[in-house]
């Protein structure tokens, strides 16, 4: 045993439940003993104590996949045979992490391995002296197992040792009640009973491995490990390390566990790709529940589709796996962040994702353009073209007009018209007489990729020329007295 550490680690991994209104009722069971080997688990008495009270710690594995409190454990063990029930001084319950976690890493090397082993340190324990309560009784007044771990935990090269042998002993089975619960998030844990007696030695009984019904399997299920005080902050394999062999065994504890699980939705967005001004209807997301035992009628779902508008979603799907699907128009290309949130009814949960809707262009331009006639000199101002687009939903705005007079210049037109149809319209002044091309480019406004051009011609007539008189001889003699008299006059007024 070391002092708790109290980490975290997130798994999302196999668990038994049934469902219930607050939350999960989770289950957990190795099965029956299957008398192949039992290993000492006790308290030790502390530093400076015999071979006799040193502390070992027998662990075997399970599997969170949601925050669960357990609030109660079943444990199976030989006492010595004749042993009466009141030589239990004390029962102790340990959970551990798998190693790296809680630990120092790299490990010290005094054993073969420490990949999959418990932690150096426990996460967290209960002991009947302060908060957990405990009956024991006696199953069978003779159980044998073929094989026992007790005194031979040695590190390398000494771990192999083959077990010490059969014992023989009282089967008796703890029930034990902790007055405070564990509470552990997801993750993979071991579970470790040590149990004190006055005189010899608990040995818990190994179960099958793999688990077999009555039990609960799981994966992965990892082998049972082993350690005194002396090995400490180490571990050994029972089978693999231990007892030896080729193949080696493998065992399992016997044990179960119950409590409550959380309620976990757990939604994946999926993105999707639909149409401006095209109808989507399709998957937004996919969720799973651990209650396994709720219908889709016990889920309502709601998707923002990130353009100002939310609908209710459709669940379908059945045993912890779910759809949402949902029907949208998108009015404009773009991109979108798409929201999805799912309503447990049934556990007043909430959960929600986000996705990303990608809206394509779906505008198909069709240009037309026009003939128009102008004269020189004189501004032109009128329609220069005529566009339809596919996607009647658009609006004068969304448009963007440029038209190339032809004759070097180039001008901003103006865009009218509506419900699929538009007319471009243009102000501009020739300089010169003549046949001019007259181009016209309609384009969608960003992120809009749609565009179309119409080409048409521009005939500019010839403007009117001032005619100046000329002056004969007798006009221009008028002409110049005039302007003479004129002088004249300006001067004396002076």
């Amino acid at each position: 045993m070391r002092k708790p550490l109290f980490l975290t680690v997130f798994l999302v991994l196999g668990l038994s439940i049934a469902a219930s209104s607050r939350g999960l009722t989770f289950t957990f069971s190795t099965g029956m003993p299957d008398g192949r080997i039992g290993t000492a688990s006790r308290p030790g008495t502390g530093p400076g104590s015999s071979a006799a009270t040193i502390e070992i710690e027998s662990a075997d594995d399970f599997i969170l996949a949601s925050q669960t409190t357990i609030d109660h454990a079943t444990f199976t063990g030989l006492l010595p045979t004749g042993a009466p029930l009141t030589n239990v001084t004390q029962v102790r319950v340990e959970i551990y992490h798998v190693f790296p976690l809680d630990s120092v890493n790299p490990p010290s090397g005094h054993v073969p391995t420490r990949v999959n082993s418990p932690s150096d340190n426990a996460f967290d324990s209960r002991n009947s002296a302060t908060d957990l309560t405990f009956v024991s009784s006696n199953l069978s007044a003779s159980f044998t197992v073929a094989n026992s771990v007790v005194n031979g935990i040695h590190p390398i090269p000494n771990q192999t040792t083959g077990g010490e042998g059969p014992v023989t002993g009282e089967e008796v089975l703890f029930d034990v009640t902790f007055t405070t619960p564990f509470t552990l998030p997801a993750g993979h844990y071991f579970f470790i009973p040590q149990v004190g007696l006055s005189s010899g030695n608990f040995l818990w009984l190994s179960a099958p491995k793999p688990i077999v019904a009555p039990g609960t399997p799981f994966s992965p299920d990892l082998q049972s490990w082993i350690r005194n005080a002396d090995l400490d902050p180490d571990w050994l394999r029972i089978g693999t390390d231990i007892v030896g062999g080729s193949p080696a065994p493998t065992f399992n504890g016997t044990f179960s566990l119950s409590g409550t699980a959380a309620v976990v939705l757990a939604v994946t967005p999926v993105n999707i790709s639909p149409f401006e001004a095209v109808n989507f209807n399709g998957t937004v997301a996919n969720f799973t529940d651990n209650d396994t035992s709720q219908p889709a009628s016990n889920f309502t779902a709601t998707i923002d589709w990130g353009d100002g508008t939310t609908t209710a979603g459709v669940v379908s799907g059945s045993a912890g796996s779910f759809a949402v699907s949902g029907t949208h128009t998108y009015a404009d290309e773009g991109t979108f962040a798409v929201k999805v949130t799912i309503t447990d009814i049934a556990n007043a949960q909430n959960a929600s994702a986000t996705g990303t809707a990608t809206v394509g262009e779906s505008d198909v331009l069709v240009g037309t353009g026009l003939t128009i006639a102008a004269t020189q000199g004189m501004a032109f101002n009128g329609a220069v073209a005529n566009f339809s687009d596919t996607n009647t939903t658009n609006t004068a705005s969304d448009f963007i007009a440029t038209i190339n007079w032809g004759d070097a210049s180039t001008t901003i037109g103006v865009v009218s018209g509506g419900s699929g149809t538009f007319t471009v319209s243009g102000s501009h002044t020739y300089t010169s007489a003549g046949t001019f091309p007259l181009t016209v480019t309609l384009t969608d406004d960003a992120p809009g990729t749609a565009t179309a051009t119409a080409t048409g011609s521009a005939s500019v007539a010839a403007g009117t020329a001032v005619t100046i008189p000329t002056l004969g001889g007798i006009g221009l003699l008028a002409l110049t007295l005039l302007l003479a008299a004129a002088g004249v006059l300006a001067f004396r007024l002076r």
